[in-house]
């Protein structure tokens, strides 16, 4: 027997041990009687729950049931029955509906000794409880369980946890590479085919059967779809386009829960939408990049394109020539180091007025080459901008004018020349009609004095040579006017005067002026008036 202070020795340890390790609680009892009433402190201070049992066979030794001989105070806390309701009782009187099974389990214990333990088993009620089974004489075995409900649930939740944190981390390192396959930028089909492979490849152990990319008219896919049953697609989307969708497909046992962000929206298959349609729109842009390029390098005139503070992005061999740099000099240079001093204000205002109004703006500016010489050339501005409307870069065009400005210059040139010639020929023809007429008119005036009869009477011969010289003479006075009034018309002079004439004498005199040389060409020449036109030229 032990003494008192022994005896408390002996429960304090147990106590201790059946509150860490219920296991080795029971070692002490299996070595002791089994018996409640052998520590009477230590069975009532403990945590988990003891009961004592007695095996019932029937006539061929088969544990048939089993009756309750002694419980403890936690016993009747967890399971919430007395101590007087049980002790003495069958354990299917009291839990009818218990299965069997566990009535073979722990005569296999009372009969043979063997110890036994339970995980996580549903003993009393819709509780978890970890339980521990020996014998402590033949024919009983003690029990002790504790009720672990709240550790399981916390377990439940710790793996649903870490199962969606190993699913996150596979969908990131999955994402991952696909991001890597964009970064990469292969071709279009390169770059499709890879993501399809990857996601299909890395997600195989979420039910997922097959995965499809949908490209304008082209299909990637991989897997297998005869055995899904849905999907989840999203659509690849640049610049509000829809180009194409991503697909991914399940079979029917594709795992579900409320953390499972996989199909909804902003999940997974979104992310991964998302990533293709960043790398379709930087292949478009390269393609219209390549274009751009293709076709600046052709042309004949400098492109370059300016970040928004002014310095040199890109430059095509054009304008790099211009210039009488490389390309690679330039590139990250500022634009204003083609310009001297005395030019950079007009030039920051010409891009500040760009900025405000938005259009393309061309300007005649001088530009500075690397050795320092000039030429001039025409300046186009305008801004590029982007996605979201903004002015992100300026596109300058320059086109070299030395050749345009030289030719220009010599166009003046003549044309000074001209005006001066024209001058000179005004001059000589006012001269000239001038010296012409004063001799003219002393003709014709004369003529017209003898033709009057005022120096005496003339007879027939004499007055036809006299009408003969005074015709000529007003010829030549009609001629020497109308030279005149060139002269007048090409010096911006002239004066148009309307006035009515008769179109019959005027075109009889243009035939009779013609007939010689018709005659002489042996041709016909007929002049057709219509009646009321040849009747009001006869009025």
């Amino acid at each position: 027997m032990f003494s008192e202070r022994e005896l408390k020795q002996t429960s304090d340890v147990v106590l201790n041990l059946a509150d860490l390790d219920s296991g080795r609680a029971e070692q002490w009892l299996s070595d002791g009687c089994g018996r409640v009433d052998a520590y009477p402190q230590i069975f009532n201070e403990m945590v988990c729950a003891y009961a004592l049992h007695e095996i019932i066979c029937d006539g061929g030794g088969v544990p048939i049931d089993y009756c309750f001989l002694d419980v403890n105070p936690a016993f009747e806390r967890i399971v919430g029955l007395k101590k007087d309701d049980v002790i003495g009782k069958n354990v299917l009187d009291i839990f009818p509906c218990m299965d069997v099974s566990w009535v073979e389990k722990y005569g296999k214990v009372a009969l043979t000794g063997e110890s036994a333990h339970f995980d996580d088993y549903s003993l009393f009620g819709d509780r978890f409880y970890e339980v521990n089974v020996f014998c402590p004489r033949s024919g009983e075995f003690a029990m002790t369980f504790s009720d672990i409900t709240e550790r399981r649930c916390a377990h439940d939740i710790l793996e649903m946890q870490e199962s969606d944190l190993n699913k996150h981390v596979c969908e990131l390192e999955c994402l991952l590479k696909v991001s890597s396959i964009v970064n990469v930028l292969p071709s279009l089909n390169e770059g499709f085919r890879k993501v399809v492979d990857t996601v299909f490849s890395d997600l195989k152990y979420r039910s997922v059967t097959g995965c499809r990319l949908i490209y304008e008219e082209n299909i990637f896919q991989a897997g297998l779809f005869v055995d899904s049953n849905w999907n989840c697609r999203s659509d690849i989307i640049v610049d509000d386009v829809v180009h194409g969708s991503f697909e991914v497909w399940y079979s029917e046992d594709m795992p579900y829960t409320s953390a499972d962000n996989f199909h909804n929206d902003g999940g997974f298959v979104d992310s991964v939408t998302r990533s293709l349609g960043i790398f379709v729109e930087m292949k478009l842009v390269e393609n219209d990049l390549n274009i751009f390029k293709s076709i600046s390098y052709k042309v004949n005139y400098g492109i370059s394109i300016l970040d928004m503070d002014g310095n040199i992005i890109y430059v095509n061999e054009a304008f790099s020539q211009l210039h009488g740099y490389s390309v690679e000099e330039l590139l990250g240079t500022h634009f204003l180091m083609f310009y001297n001093e005395s030019q950079v204000p007009r030039l920051k205002c010409l891009l500040d007025n760009l900025l405000n109004s938005d259009c393309c703006m061309d300007e005649e500016v001088w530009h500075m080459r690397k050795n320092g010489s000039i030429f001039p050339a025409i300046l186009e501005c305008a801004l590029i901008f982007d996605r979201d409307n903004m002015p992100s870069y300026f596109f300058v065009a320059l086109k070299d004018i030395t050749e345009t400005k030289k030719a220009d210059d010599a166009l003046k040139r003549a044309m000074s020349i001209a005006d001066a010639a024209n001058c000179s020929k005004g001059e000589f023809l006012a001269n000239v009609s001038h010296e012409l007429r004063t001799p003219l008119n002393a003709i014709v005036g004369f003529s017209e004095i003898l033709l009057d009869g005022r120096c005496g009477d003339l007879n027939d011969v004499q007055r036809r040579y006299l009408q003969n010289v005074s015709n000529s003479g007003n010829h030549l006075s009609d001629i020497i006017t109308k030279i005149l009034e060139i002269s007048n018309i090409e010096a911006g002079n002239a004066e148009v005067n309307v006035g009515k004439f008769k179109i019959l004498h005027s075109v009889l005199e243009v035939k009779e002026s013609l007939m010689h040389s018709i005659l002489l060409k042996d041709i016909s020449f007929v002049c057709e008036l219509e009646s009321y036109l040849f009747m009001h030229n006869f009025d």
